[in-house]
Order: C-alpha cells, then sequence, then structure tokens
C-alpha cells in the first residue's frame, strides 16, 4: 500500500484517539485472532454497502474500524475495491464468513456485508465494481438459498438510519447488471 495510514484516515475527516501512530495502525491493519468472533450460524441477508470515501481498501478500513471505532476486526464480510488501494474491481476479504460481523446494527448475527469502495452519493460505482458484485452476489444467493429479495441496501435494513449505499448504487445494479 503506498502513502500512510494515518494519511488516509486524516483525508476521511474522522477524528482520531490520542496517541494514535502509524505503527498502531501497521498492527490494527491485520487480521485479528479469530478467537474474538462470534459465529455466524445463519445468514438470511445480504447487505450491500458503500465505504463513503472516496479511496480505501480492507486493510484501511480494518484501521478506521479497529483504531477509531474500537471494533474488534473490520466490519464488512467482503469489499469490492476502486482502483484506489486495491484493484478497481478486487474482492478483498473482510471478516471471515463464519464470523458474524459489524455493519447493520441489530441484524449482524443474520448477515453477509458486501461494501463497495466509494462514495455513492457523489459518484458511481466502476463497471468493474459492478461485475464483481454481481458475480459475488449471486455466489452467495446460491451457497446460502436466498433469493434476490433476500439482497438489501443498508439504508432499507430496520432499525437502521443511514443513506448508504448512497444513490447512485442501486441493489438492482447489482443483481440485474
Amino acid at each position: 500500500m503506498t502513502g500512510s495510514m494515518l494519511g488516509w484516515l486524516a483525508e476521511t475527516g474522522i477524528e482520531l484517539p490520542a496517541g494514535t501512530t502509524e505503527q498502531n495502525c501497521l498492527r490494527a491493519s491485520k487480521p485479528p485472532d479469530k478467537s474474538v468472533y462470534s459465529d455466524l450460524t445463519r445468514v438470511e441477508l445480504i447487505v450491500v454497502h458503500h465505504s463513503a470515501t472516496v479511496s480505501g481498501n480492507v486493510a484501511l478500513f480494518r484501521v478506521l474500524h479497529r483504531v477509531v471505532f474500537g471494533w474488534d476486526d473490520v466490519g464488512y464480510h467482503f469489499v469490492i475495491g476502486n482502483g484506489t488501494y486495491s484493484r478497481d474491481g478486487e474482492l478483498e476479504e473482510g471478516r471471515p464468513l463464519e464470523a458474524v460481523g459489524a455493519h447493520a446494527r441489530g441484524h449482524n448475527d443474520r448477515s453477509v456485508g458486501v461494501c463497495l469502495v466509494g462514495d455513492f452519493n457523489s459518484s458511481r460505482p466502476s463497471t468493474l465494481q459492478l461485475e464483481t458484485g454481481k458475480g459475488l452476489l449471486g455466489d452467495l444467493m446460491r451457497r446460502f438459498s436466498l433469493g434476490k429479495g433476500r439482497v438489501i441496501p443498508h439504508k432499507e435494513v430496520e432499525g437502521c438510519k443511514t443513506e448508504c449505499p448512497g444513490k447512485n448504487l442501486s441493489v438492482k445494479m447489482l443483481l440485474e447488471g
């Protein structure tokens, strides 16, 4: 990865905890020991997110979620890159698929989180991101025997108040092309 993790965090505009160092960030960018996770025993939903940042990748989101938010790991199970810190359309694994995520409050114990890098209130996902997303969602729907109606945007998750995944990304774009 080029550039510093602290620099990327500063670009997001999120206030960092006092004493945060590049070394802390480097340590936090690595997946934690598997003992921190709870088992995801059923999957009833796939929740689609945008990162709401113009750049990023799973390592940077892991740092944001662990260092700034204090979570055990990155919240999403999968991140699809936009060419900034990973290749355009690159599929990266976040939390293990068998672990409860941290992406849809009140529904994490029954859902898989998929995040596309970008702020889709101000831009659109790339063609490669959409192609990768379509393939991933198809695979997940088959694996967990879910219909299209079980793939929802974060803003439609009951109890979540958000614009995510933005006005320029819809589930339909990922399911139907």
